[in-house]
């Protein structure tokens, strides 16, 4: 079975320049816009990428619009029979994300929403950089000096 973990979340904002302004005062994260389809949205940042959990503020489309977190799946279409089996309902249906994935929103049975997403498409995120190790020297026993042979006693060949 695959790690099912958070992945991704998303902020609604009636004023979202305000609201992007508020968290990065308060949690330093970056924020910017970025063209998607549809919808006004930006990126946030909250650190290293690969350390950490990014996410979204997005203009809000209704009143009982709230944040929500985002699950990584391996399989969107039997999580989401997963998720209504066991009584959640949908919110919003299964979405393509141009060139990222798919997404789907729903509400579990006390109507907290909780998303999921598959990823698709994505470049795959290159590997840290890393120096390469240099094998081991093999090291020769120093050869004594003159001076060294002479205090041992060694004697010289002629």
């Amino acid at each position: 079975m695959a790690i099912r973990t958070v992945v991704h979340f998303e902020i609604p904002a009636s004023d979202v320049e305000r609201l992007s302004e508020f968290y990065r005062a308060v949690f330093g994260w970056e924020i910017q816009k970025v063209e998607m389809p549809g919808v006004e949205y930006w990126l946030i940042s909250t650190g290293p990428r690969g350390q950490s959990v990014g996410g979204g503020i997005y203009r809000r489309q209704g009143d009982d619009d709230r944040p929500r977190n985002f699950i990584g799946v391996d399989d969107l279409d039997a999580r989401i029979v997963a998720f209504t089996s066991a009584g959640g309902r949908e919110v919003v249906r299964k979405t393509e994300v141009p060139g990222r994935g798919s997404s789907y929103v729903g509400a579990d049975p006390e109507g907290n929403l909780i998303a999921m997403f598959e990823p698709t498409g994505m470049p795959p995120t290159p590997p840290a950089r890393t120096r390469a190790r240099r094998p081991a020297r093999r090291t020769a026993r120093p050869r004594p000096t003159r001076s060294a042979k002479r205090r041992s006693g060694a004697r010289r060949r002629r």
